[in-house]
Order: structure tokens, then C-alpha cells, then sequence
């Protein structure tokens, strides 16, 4: 008789915990390879029920040229047709460009992360079902504060993207379209660029030109002569080996020896972190309506040891207190 009641109620908790099972669809922007992508997911699976079924799905749009992003687009929605999650989290602004209009208003709750441009600029809000995370990077407040690392007085900054849909927002909610700028005593020129050769001409002539330092953005679209994508960690190796000036970064991922001295940078992770507390606030019971969107941690300051003893650089003490250091 004990043995059956015991059966009885494994039974019963086998069946409870099968009801309590969440599937969540993720829908990335870029690639797994991404060390944006993996730090933004690691966030991610911190933060989510640990019983939820997950699967993931790629668009690839920073590999992919544009004229590919539409049949990716169709694949996903495929995928989300077939795999009918009870949430689906859309992952940086290409996820929540194509897919979020085909998603808005229906029956399964949409959690859009690492936003960088205004949801209604994508049609996004307001939504009955979806609510987010937006990434906003402290651009002009990081510029400011870096430059003077280097030169206390007038002090000229070249900032550095791709031609990427990411970057346009980025750069669209910093500077409105502004291209050359003050902020105080520090001169500010941006510059995108589609092509390597034309990114790697304008650091190389950032010294001849007048430029103190140069911030590297965003560089993970740029192509070669032929078209092909350059991976990402090229890039910034080059950039790293021939930089005549001091460079620093906007964005974690782009930090550490062999690549960038550092700055007040965004992680991907805290975007991971601050979507993956909006997800379990839904399957709690609260209305993705209910919820507006909100910014994650602003961000905190991060610096390569060896590239700040390479450019001669010494952190004050209250930036030095506040930091992350690594090798």
C-alpha cells in the first residue's frame, strides 16, 4: 500500500513539473560565435526558469549580407510557427526589426533585448504583448570622460563604426545624426564605413589628421574588396597593431590586450541579465503591457592592464576604484 501511494505521488509531481514547463523561443540577431551573442545569452540563461524548454535561432545578419536578411527572416518565423513557444525573446535590433511587426499583438508574449533604437521606431510600442530591454550606450558620457586620460586641454576624438543597421541606432540615439560635434573641449568626428581598407585608411591617418584618440565602435560588418565578411577579431587585431593613437571602446567585447585599452563600456551580459527578469515577471502572471520597457545597467568602466601600461596611460584613482581590470 506505501508503495503504491509513494508511485502515486512521484507521479503526481512528474505531472505537475511537466505543466510548469515553459518553452521559449530565442531569436538572435547575429551569430553564435558572437562574443556579444554569448555574453548577452549567458545573462539570459542565468535569469530563466531553470525547468523552461529553450531553443535558439540565428539570423546571422552581421556575417549575411542585407540581400539575405529577408529569407532569414522568413526561416525564423518558420521556426516560431513550428516550435509554438509560450514566449519568445528577440535578441539586439535586427531580431526585433523583421520579426517584432509580425509578432505584435498576437497571443504570445515577446521580450525584445539589447534595443538600441526607440521601439517605435520599429512599430514596437505600444504592444499589447511585448515589453523589453534597450540598450543605450553612454556614448558622449564615456567620450568625455576617456579623452581626458590622454589630453587635458583641447582634446580631438575619431569615433570609428560600420555601416550596420546596429550602428545606425546606436549612433542615431547618441548624436541624432550630428557627424562632427563638441563636448566641452573635446572635438568629436564620426565616421562609418562599409569597406576594411576605408576603416583601416582612417585610423591609420588619425595621428597625421590631429586626433588624440580614436574609439572603436561597432566593426563586425565590414567586408573586403571582394565583399566577403572580415571576422571580427581581424579587425580589431589590426586595429590594435597599427593604432598610431590610443584606442578605447564602447562596448565590453572589444576590451583586453590585443585589442582596445578600454572605457565606460555596455555589457552584454546585463542585457541578458535585465531581460531574463522581465521574462520571469510575465510567466509570473504580469501583462507584457503592463510593463514598460526599460534600460538595463549603464554600463561601468573596464580596462586592459597591458594596453594601458603600452600607451603610457595611468587611471585616476576614482575611475581605477570603480573598474574591472584585466590582463
Amino acid at each position: 500500500m506505501l508503495k503504491l501511494v509513494f508511485t502515486m505521488l512521484i507521479m503526481c509531481m512528474a505531472i505537475s513539473n511537466a505543466a510548469a514547463t515553459v518553452t521559449i523561443s530565442i531569436v538572435h540577431s547575429y551569430h553564435k560565435e558572437y562574443a556579444w551573442e554569448q555574453s548577452l545569452t549567458s545573462g539570459l540563461l542565468d535569469t530563466l526558469p531553470q525547468n523552461a524548454t529553450l531553443d535558439h535561432f540565428y539570423l546571422d545578419t552581421k556575417r549575411l549580407p542585407k540581400t539575405q536578411h529577408e529569407d532569414r527572416t522568413k526561416k525564423a518565423l518558420h521556426h516560431l510557427a513550428s516550435s509554438r513557444p509560450d514566449l519568445i525573446i528577440l535578441c539586439d535590433d535586427n531580431a526585433a526589426k523583421y520579426l517584432g511587426p509580425h509578432l505584435k499583438n498576437a497571443s504570445i508574449p515577446v521580450v525584445y533585448v539589447g534595443l538600441n533604437r526607440n521601439p517605435r521606431d520599429y512599430g514596437l510600442f505600444p504592444a499589447n504583448n511585448m515589453t523589453g530591454i534597450l540598450e543605450r550606450p553612454l556614448l558622449k558620457r564615456s567620450l568625455h570622460s576617456m579623452c581626458r586620460l590622454v589630453n587635458t586641454e583641447d582634446t580631438k576624438v575619431l569615433v570609428l563604426f560600420d555601416s550596420d543597421s546596429t550602428s545606425d541606432a546606436a549612433l542615431y540615439e547618441a548624436f541624432k545624426g550630428e557627424k562632427s560635434f563638441n563636448l566641452g573641449k573635446v572635438r568629436v568626428e564620426l565616421n562609418q564605413f562599409e569597406l576594411l581598407k576605408d576603416w583601416q585608411n582612417a585610423l591609420l591617418n588619425a595621428k597625421s589628421e590631429g586626433f588624440d584618440t580614436v574609439y572603436i565602435g561597432l566593426y563586425h560588418t565590414l567586408r573586403n574588396g571582394k565583399g566577403e565578411h572580415v571576422p571580427d577579431e581581424e579587425v580589431i587585431a589590426w586595429a590594435n597593431a597599427h593604432a598610431p593613437v590610443p584606442i578605447f571602446a564602447f562596448w565590453d567585447f572589444a576590451v583586453g590586450e590585443g585589442k582596445t585599452i578600454g572605457g565606460h563600456v555596455l555589457s552584454g551580459r546585463d542585457q541578458g541579465l535585465a531581460g531574463g527578469q522581465i521574462v520571469s515577471e510575465i510567466l509570473n502572471g504580469v501583462a507584457p503591457a503592463e510593463i514598460p520597457p526599460r534600460s538595463a545597467k549603464e554600463g561601468s568602466y573596464k580596462f586592459s592592464i597591458h594596453e594601458l601600461k603600452r600607451f603610457g596611460i595611468r587611471l585616476p584613482q576614482k575611475i581605477r576604484e570603480q573598474a574591472v581590470l584585466v590582463p
